[in-house]
């Protein structure tokens, strides 16, 4: 059994692209209009295709890779600086160690100049002296 056009009251079979009844006429332009999508489709697949066979790739990648690079770059000279501080850190602590140790070294000489001059060096006097000279030829091991 027929049944009329959706758009007036043609007779039609139903399409099977849209659930609609058209008459002859009707389905004629309902099929100009997809067809006219599709060739709208085409045109924009055509566009997209010349756009790749002219996209130059080298000049892309290279900007990607000159970015890279420069982030490289700058993480290197993050991790000199980083390293360079660490070092003058411990420059710093090995000098004030090598300092406090000159110090010491100075005291424990006085007290040798003054136990020789007065001649009055106990046992006691000489076990304290290598009880203090000991530590320290332990730490300038470390040191060097």
């Amino acid at each position: 059994m027929s049944q009329s056009c959706s758009i007036q009251k043609y007779i039609r079979a139903p399409r099977g692209c849209c659930q609609k009844s058209l008459c002859l006429q009707h389905s004629s332009e309902h099929n100009a209009l997809l067809v006219g999508q599709l060739n709208s489709f085409t045109d924009e697949i055509n566009a997209l295709d010349d756009r790749l066979r002219t996209l130059n790739t080298q000049n892309t990648t290279s900007n990607y890779h000159q970015k890279r690079q420069q982030w490289r770059d700058d993480c290197h000279k993050e991790i000199d600086c980083l390293l360079e501080k660490k070092c003058q850190d411990l420059d710093q602590v090995i000098n004030e160690n090598v300092e406090q140790h000159r110090k010491e070294l100075n005291r424990i000489h006085l007290k040798i100049t003054d136990l020789t001059n007065a001649q009055e060096a106990t046992r006691q006097d000489i076990d304290s002296l290598n009880a203090t000279i000991h530590p320290l030829k332990s730490e300038m091991n470390k040191i060097e």
